[in-house]
């Protein structure tokens, strides 16, 4: 007797072309999570490292030797740690999803590894990532890069980068910061800190010694670049013997600008308070003396020094804005008194401190330096007149420094006049 077959049932293909795609549907939602879960354990090591790189390579068809860079991005300013997903989206969007080959939040940063190789490209690429994260969470963020590594070395690599991480306490306010030139020696350093000196300047209220000494005291530092904790008890060290010298009425109150110097994230916040205190008890300290100037000219000139990376400084400007009197009369009172006009004595001011930057041995991008003295936006400018102040240009300027120890040009060269 022959078996009779059940009719067939439409909906039954219906219904199982629906569950393959439900299944494939919830793969392809899965998939990113495994993805992110098994680059972290191959990064920690957290299991068997080989083992997890042959399954992560298989499973996502990525070239074991594919040749890649590794960045780490870390914000600057408190966050959520749920915002880092946020933060791997504007890298994936920035860099394109393509060009990453892996990344995942991890602790208190975003690890991405791309396969954009190629540096001119990259940085371009991560100075469009910070503006983004700036524009969209008002938080700076700090990035370090590897060099050109295979995907297998990634581990040995996010090692290497943590460290370079601690570099950024020395970095300029550009944080995109490349691991060859990330070092930070985590031995004993001896920088001759000249604290007796210091505080002998700070007694005798000798401004322009202080100034000197802390500038010396700071590039000696940066040199030096001993990890952020030895640094910092260097610089408490500092503040200390500075603070001595003050009226004993008020060490109370400067004695709490210690937590300033522990909480500090950079040497340059750090620096800059620790000058401003330094002015303060040494101006309080200097012994009366008569006034060179005008009162009026007195103020134009702190007024100078005060906003001398301000691009807007001009006579016009500071006689309307700031001193609300005539430009005209402030204009010719200040070459008589000071014997040359207003735009030829700040130019003369910016050229110096420019020298100053480039001398100080800062890792300062021309066009950063540029920015400090008040050409931000024109810094092709800014290298005509400091040719034409030098005789040299900055680039120039500042191989010979670094070919020099350290030494400034001939003081032979051309100036204007």
């Amino acid at each position: 007797m022959n078996k009779k077959t059940a009719p067939h049932n439409p909906d039954s293909d219906k219904q199982s072309e629906s569950f393959s795609k439900m299944v494939i549907e919830e793969a392809d939602i899965v998939k990113p999570i495994i993805k992110e879960q098994l680059f972290r354990e191959f990064i920690s090591g957290t299991s068997d490292t080989s083992e997890i790189f042959k399954i992560f390579c298989k499973t996502f068809g990525i070239d074991e030797g594919l040749k890649t860079r590794m960045l780490i991005l870390k914000p600057a300013e408190k966050f959520e740690y749920d915002e880092l997903f946020f933060f791997r989206n504007i890298a994936e969007k920035s860099m394109g999803e393509t060009h990453i080959v892996a990344d995942a939040a991890i602790e208190r940063h975003v690890l991405v590894i791309t396969d954009i190789t190629e540096h001119s490209r990259l940085t371009s690429e991560l100075d469009k990532l910070r503006r983004r994260i700036k524009t969209c969470y008002n938080n700076d963020v700090t990035v370090v890069y590897s060099d050109i590594m295979s995907f297998a070395e990634a581990p040995a690599v996010y090692t290497r980068l943590l460290g370079c991480l601690e570099y950024a306490f020395y970095a300029s306010e550009s944080k995109t910061l490349y691991e060859g030139d990330a070092r930070v020696h985590n031995g004993a350093v001896d920088i001759d800190a000249r604290y007796v000196d210091i505080e002998k300047a700070v007694r005798s209220g000798s401004a322009e010694t202080v100034h000197g000494l802390l500038e010396s005291f700071f590039a000696k530092l940066e040199r030096a670049a001993p990890c952020p904790a030895v640094a910092k008890t260097y610089c408490l060290e500092l503040y200390v013997c500075i603070i001595r010298c003050c009226e004993a009425e008020k060490i109370d109150k400067y004695m709490k600008g210690i937590v300033s110097i522990q909480k500090g994230e950079t040497l340059g916040a750090i620096r800059s308070f620790i000058s401003e205190k330094a002015n303060e008890i040494t101006a309080a300290n200097a012994p009366a003396r008569p006034r060179r100037y005008s009162a009026l000219i007195e103020e134009t000139i702190a007024v100078i020094d005060t906003n001398i990376a301000n691009e807007n400084l001009s006579l016009r400007w500071l006689a309307g804005t700031i001193l609300y009197t005539n430009v005209d009369y402030l204009g010719k009172l200040f070459k008589k008194e000071i014997g040359r006009n207003f735009s030829h004595y700040v130019m003369e001011k910016r050229m110096e401190m420019a020298k100053s930057l480039i001398m100080d041995g800062k890792k300062d991008r021309i066009y950063e330096v540029a920015e400090k003295v008040g050409y931000g936006s024109n810094p092709q400018y800014f290298s005509q007149v400091f040719k034409k102040y030098t005789g040299i240009s900055p680039l120039e300027y500042k191989e010979y420094v670094r070919l020099n120890a350290g030494k400034a040009p001939n003081e032979g060269l051309k100036k204007t006049s």
